[in-house]
């Protein structure tokens, strides 16, 4: 007679629960990943423009006002931009941790039933190991029956 834990099926959607909980914490990772690249993106541009609009004013001597206007305009978009990618960043910081949470969560539950199993199969192991000396004995017992 084999070990059959009844609660298996508990641990198999504690399984899956737990691998759900984790895809959608690596889904979350990858969202800030990509508001991050956009982020860097945008310092990158606006890095550039500084750049150009420094080399321009060296090169020429003259400043064109239209297209510092243009850059100026470029530039306030830009930052408004990384503002509203601090703010989502921060939103998603906090999803991040939410399912962190649920995935301790879940890590947990899923703990608790594992133990809950070890102990019924080491309690099922003690009391087939008490059947054998049982039966060992038993057998002994019949056994210096007959010689006698």
């Amino acid at each position: 007679m084999t070990f059959k834990f009844r609660l298996e099926s508990l641990i198999t959607i504690r399984d899956n629960i737990l691998k759900e909980r984790q895809s959608e914490l690596a889904k979350a990772y990858d969202a800030r990943k990509i508001v991050e690249e956009t982020e860097n993106k945008i310092n990158t541009e606006l890095q550039n423009n500084f750049e150009i609009n420094r080399r321009k004013l060296q090169e020429s001597g003259v400043l064109d006002v239209e297209y510092l206007l243009s850059l100026q305009r470029r530039n306030a978009y830009l930052n408004s931009q990384l503002n509203i990618i601090k703010h989502d960043l921060a939103q998603i910081d906090d999803e991040i941790e939410r399912r962190k949470q649920a995935v301790i969560e879940a890590h947990t539950d899923m703990k608790i039933v594992e133990k809950l199993k070890e102990k019924k199969q080491n309690k099922y192991q003690q009391n087939e190991l008490k059947k054998e000396i049982i039966a060992m004995d038993e057998t002994a017992t019949i056994r210096a029956a007959r010689k006698e």
